[in-house]
């Protein structure tokens, strides 16, 4: 970090200390004030006080001014760099097009970073606030202020020395309050470091006060330490480490860490905190309670501290009672440690167990069933106090645990006494029909009849409504009048191509009548605008086309001297690709390109490319009567709007209108046929970048220029702002494009501008496949919900052509990995869609899913597996599938029957056609025959913590 400074300013003395502050704000050197303030008395720093908030306007005021006069010496600069660059192009004979292209490759803008900070009266005011303010808490409120905030931690304009400098001369109480006071204004639970945190972090390790218990401050002291190695030496950690296992935000600020646990261990290994400290604060924090990620971290620091069994056995209560409804991964831990310890009486544990059979988690079931039978085997005496939990799982759900529990009842039921044996009796009847009658054949009681399940009617999927369809737009007949009062914004795409197109028809049939009417507009228009370095708005186009109305040729008088090389073409005022969105960019440069033409006087009577649907589209019928009228007038089209004509016309040209296209002889028309007969198609693919805890996509493109210029600016040179609706209207027959580039912030803590389910709509009217980047967007809204609003663009996308089914499973398992999260919300929303019609496209989604989500080798299956195959088989059927997956046949083959397995052959034979030869109930393996005398296979094993 560089701290704001002018070296070249010296402070004169002057009558007032308020005087000399203000000069060097007026100087923007923070440094100059930081030294003022720390040999002030009382009474100096009362007076600057004083004068600070009424200066915040003038200080703003004079520091945009600076910032003005910079941005014009910057352009200077840079005008004078063009114009060498434009005197050895000619020496060497470079075309137009060469030069640019050197120009843009070799002549990036390498100001620092301390030059390139703007509003740069922010921190001598913070600076000098902080060292003159009398009370903590006003400090707090100064520092704080709306005025004082920026959208980003500027790299160039560290100011957290300086303040700590200028608060330095303080009594230490008082920076004691004032640390505390800014520890309490943290806000959000976000692993976040900037200045605020680094500020009041260095000022409690300095003061040495009391760090208050709030849980922001934990959070962002996490984040801001910089390895798991220094945490021994940070004076803040003593304070800091209760806090660990109390503060909200912890879990899911250290969700993924690996380092943290090895680290706590190694420290309580010297001897430098105390080891019970770290088990005790695991067990506190499981007994709270939270999500199974958030809890990940205090998991992996239990087992790295490997309590011994007598350090368990000392806190036995607290691991029983994690068992009923901890989290998976929890209740997981706390079994295994009991698990090395002697038997617990048998009531206490009669409870423990029966808690742990309530449970969803079929593993955690088999686990209690067995530690249940090596309970009762172990145990001496009759096993009425177990009687209770055995009761449970007797009626348990899942048919594997029911009948495990039946052969235990039944190979001890000669230990129980009557009572025992009644608390059994009481649950045959609860039972199905075999089961129970194996049970009553021991117990006595009375078992359910027998009768045949009803057979559920099938289910019809109803048909999958019609795609939506983009809406035709009116041709807007402006008059002048109505020209001036339709004022084009930058996020208004479709008011800009209105405004462009009534400005070139008008300028063409009553040029007289525009002019006057937009005289107004044009008498704002000042020459210094002329030699700005770029005209970021529309409003800048528009009045200066309404100048050069006015005035014709003024562009050429008013533009940059000539000692700075050839006037600047009104092109080159255009943003650079990468520097703007492409969404807001080629709106610029056809405002651009009109007004180029409109001062060479070569303006078409008309555009091409103003679109005739609200989506963006324009009929090929239209452009090709458009194109014949340039013909017929011996008209030159202009370049971009050309292109941006050829990027607008629908997928599908109908064979008489692309026989006209073909019969066109100028260059336009040309252009316009080699498009329709081979409109060439990027492949998408994301990869994603991690940095900072941040995460970004990245789209790539595959293959080489597509020919039309436009297009390959949004290729190679993606923008992490760009959004759906700006970059559809440039594109809305390559929405995969748009996609593509939409989802780069999605995961992004940085940015608050993310797609939506707005811009699915959106999607499903414009055209092109689907691929990575529709499908990851599709994912997200599936994973984040709600699911009732992701339903009906889900189906309008279905409907709408190139629907990337399972690519969009595929996105989602990419998403769940990345977040440790359930596939559950989603489960939900693509089971109504199913229901309403889009059953085809959900198999799809399923047959992308299934293979990426389901346990592989060595690992354990959930009840969530079950259920997502459960759900595919049904959707299979409505869907007609056809086609094996390796996945399934391999489930479908085992010999263990599980719920699993049963619904994985279902699955199986629906998709290999053995369910229309065998019927409905048809659920043996592949290959599997009733006499097989195979050995059952064992139970799958695996992490379950993430099961909702």
């Amino acid at each position: 970090m560089v701290p704001i400074m002018n070296n070249a300013v010296r402070v004169h003395p002057v009558s007032t200390a308020w005087d000399t502050v203000r000069e060097a704000i007026d100087a923007e050197d923070a440094c100059a004030v930081a030294a003022l303030v720390t040999r002030f008395d009382d009474a100096e720093r009362r007076e600057v006080a004083r004068e600070l908030p009424g200066y915040l306007p003038v200080a703003r005021r004079l520091g945009e001014e600076r910032e003005s006069a910079r941005e014009e010496a910057r352009e200077r600069r840079r005008q004078e760099r063009l114009a060498e660059h434009r005197r050895e192009a000619a020496r060497r004979g470079w075309s137009e097009e060469e030069m640019w292209d050197r120009w843009h490759s070799h002549n990036h803008d390498h100001t620092p970073w301390d030059e390139r900070l703007g509003e740069r009266w922010i921190e001598p005011m913070r600076v000098a606030g902080a060292g003159t303010i009398s009370g903590a808490s006003a400090v707090v409120s100064w520092l704080n202020r709306r005025e004082f905030r920026r959208w980003w931690e500027p790299r160039g304009g560290d100011d957290v020395p300086l303040i700590l400098q200028a608060v330095a001369a303080r009594p230490a109480p008082w920076q004691g309050d004032l640390a505390v006071r800014l520890a309490l204004r943290l806000r959000g639970l976000r692993p976040t470091v900037d200045r605020s945190v680094r500020l009041t972090l260095e000022l409690l390790r300095r003061t040495g006060a009391e760090p208050p218990a709030h849980d922001p401050l934990t959070v962002a002291w996490i984040a801001a330490v910089p390895s798991a190695r220094s945490l021994g030496g940070d004076p803040l950690f003593e304070a800091m480490l209760p806090r660990l296992f109390e503060a909200e935000g912890v879990g899911r600020a250290l969700r993924d860490e690996r380092d943290w646990p090895l680290a706590l261990v190694s420290l309580a290994g010297k001897g430098r905190i105390d080891r019970q400290v770290l088990l005790d604060g695991c067990l506190s924090r499981f007994l709270r309670g939270g999500s199974a990620p958030d809890m990940r971290f205090f998991v992996r620091l239990h087992e790295a501290l490997a309590p011994a069994a007598e350090e368990v056995d000392a806190r036995r209560p607290d691991y029983l009672r994690l068992l009923p409804a901890a989290p998976a991964n929890v209740a997981d831990l706390a079994l295994k440690q009991l698990r090395r310890l002697d038997p617990v009486e048998a009531e206490e544990a009669g409870e423990a167990v029966e808690g742990l059979l309530f449970r969803a988690e079929s593993r955690l079931v088999r686990a209690g069933l067995a530690w249940l039978d090596r309970l009762v085997r172990d145990h001496r005496g009759d096993l009425d106090d177990y009687a209770p939990a055995l009761a449970v799982a007797l009626a348990a759900e899942s048919t594997e645990a029911r009948e495990r529990a039946v052969r235990l009842v039944v190979k001890h039921a000669g230990r129980f006494t009557p009572s025992g044996a009644e608390a059994i009796r009481d649950v045959v009847a609860l039972l199905p029909a075999e089961a129970g009658a194996r049970l009553a054949a021991v117990f006595g009681g009375e078992a359910a009849v027998a009768e045949p399940a009803p057979r559920p009617e099938p289910f019809t999927p109803p048909p999958l409504p019609p795609a939506p369809r983009p809406n035709p737009l009116r041709p807007r007949v402006l008059t002048p009048t109505g020209l001036l009062a339709l004022r084009p914004r930058t996020y208004d795409w479709l008011g800009a191509e209105h405004w462009l197109d009534g400005f070139v028809r008008l300028a063409a049939q009553d040029r007289a009548a525009l002019t006057a009417a937009l005289a107004p507009t044009a008498a704002l228009f000042k020459d210094k605008r002329y030699r700005s370095a770029q005209w970021r708005e529309l409003g800048d186009w528009t009045a200066a086309m309404a100048r050069e109305l006015a005035e014709p040729g003024v562009e050429s008088r008013a533009a940059m001297p000539e000692q700075y090389g050839p006037p600047r073409l009104p092109l080159e005022r255009v943003p650079e690709p990468g520097r703007c969105t492409h969404g807001r960019l080629l709106p610029l440069r056809r405002f651009a390109e009109v007004y180029q033409a409109l001062v060479e006087d070569r303006l078409p009577p008309y555009l091409l490319a103003t679109p005739t649907h609200d989506n963006g589209l324009l009929e090929a019928e239209r452009l090709v009567e458009r194109l014949e009228g340039y013909e017929r007038a011996g008209v030159e089209a202009l370049p971009v709007d050309l292109e941006q004509a050829l990027l607008r016309l629908p997928r599908t040209v109908p064979d008489e209108v692309a026989g006209r296209i073909a019969r066109l002889t100028g260059e336009a028309g040309r252009a316009a046929a080699r498009w329709t007969a081979a409109r060439p198609d990027p492949r998408i693919t994301l990869r994603w970048e991690k940095d900072d805890q941040d995460t970004r996509v990245v789209p790539d493109a595959a293959g080489g220029p597509t020919g039309l210029r436009v297009l390959d600016d949004v290729l190679t040179i993606p923008r992490r702002d760009e959004t759906c609706d700006g970059l559809l209207a440039v594109l809305p027959a390559h929405r995969e494009v748009v996609a593509a580039h939409a989802v780069q912030t999605l995961l992004s803590y940085r940015h608050y501008s993310k797609p939506s389910l707005a811009d699915l709509d959106a999607l499903a009217t414009a055209e092109g496949p689907g691929g990575e980047g529709m499908a990851l967007l599709l994912a997200h809204c599936l994973y984040e919900g709600p699911g009732d609003e992701v339903v009906p663009p889900f189906l309008r996308l279905a409907a709408s052509g190139g629907f990337p089914g399972e690519e969009v499973g595929r996105q989602l398992v990419t998403l769940l990995r990345h977040s440790g999260d359930s596939p559950t919300q989603a489960l939900a929303a693509l089971r109504v869609a199913a229901r309403q019609g889009a059953h085809r496209e959900v198999w799809q989604v399923m047959a992308g899913l299934l293979p990426a989500y389901l346990p592989g080798s060595g690992e354990r299956a959930t009840t969530l597996h079950t259920r997502l195959v459960e759900f595919a088989a049904d959707v299979a059927e409505w869907a007609q599938a056809r086609g094996e997956l390796p996945e399934i046949a391999r489930l479908a083959a085992r010999q263990r029957t599980s719920e699993l397995v049963r619904q994985a052959r279902r699955l199986h034979d629906q998709l290999t056609g053995q369910r229309d030869d065998h019927g409905p109930e048809s659920s043996q393996p592949p290959n599997h025959s009733p006499e097989s005398s195979q050995p059952p296979e064992p139970a799958p094993h695996g992490d379950e913590a993430d099961l909702p």
